[in-house]
């Protein structure tokens, strides 16, 4: 298996053209200083929704913004999500918006609010962090170390340098004008990404 993720991600470099990707390291005025990043509230959320998405419980959700109730949230409204306590093998949402397949039927574009953090859908380690990657640009790819893979293309701002360890919920980059592309992998071969997500 491991041998399928190592050519997984020699493919993904190797399309890069003429261009040789460059690997970059981790802005660290750029990463959180709390451990956990940032949601806007969108129309039709509801708490519940958000905190399942991002592998949290809802209780902890409403305390950690100090929320009188868990129906007291507004559109627009900025909400503090922690990373979560108990690392799961469930994927979760890398971030919160407007989702559509992605062309050719890999993976999926979630559109957020520029400047939103993308969160590791699950633990893993940094398996290529590069700024331009064909038709891709930023992308970041993480190893699951038991065959599986996450990738996110289309990233304003990488969070995140080759061979770093990251755990579930850590941003690894930020949303630019693009919407994110985000895969869920098995080795080489794309999987059905939503039906691996929590619902939303």
């Amino acid at each position: 298996m491991r041998t399928v993720t190592s050519l997984f991600v020699a493919l993904l470099v190797s399309g890069c053209a003429t261009t040789t990707p460059r690997q970059l390291t981790a802005p660290r005025q750029a990463i959180p200083a709390l451990q956990g990043s940032y949601h806007q509230v969108r129309r039709g959320e509801t708490l519940w929704r958000i905190a399942t998405s991002y592998g949290i419980e809802v209780e902890e959700l409403a305390s950690v913004n100090r929320l009188s109730s868990l129906t007291d949230i507004k559109v627009g409204q900025r909400l503090f999500i922690p990373l979560p306590q108990r690392q799961t093998a469930q994927f979760l949402w890398p971030v919160r918006g407007s989702l559509r397949r992605a062309a050719g039927g890999h993976g999926v574009e979630i559109a957020a609010s520029p400047g939103s953090l993308i969160r590791a859908s699950r633990s893993g380690r940094i398996a290529v962090a590069t700024q331009r990657l064909s038709g891709w640009g930023k992308t970041v790819v993480i190893d699951h170390l038991d065959g599986f893979l996450t990738v996110y293309a289309h990233l304003d701002q990488m969070l995140v340098a080759p061979g770093v360890d990251v755990r579930q919920g850590a941003p690894v980059g930020s949303v630019g004008p693009r919407a994110l592309h985000f895969e869920i992998r098995l080795g080489a071969r794309p999987k059905n990404t939503v039906a691996l997500l929590p619902a939303r």
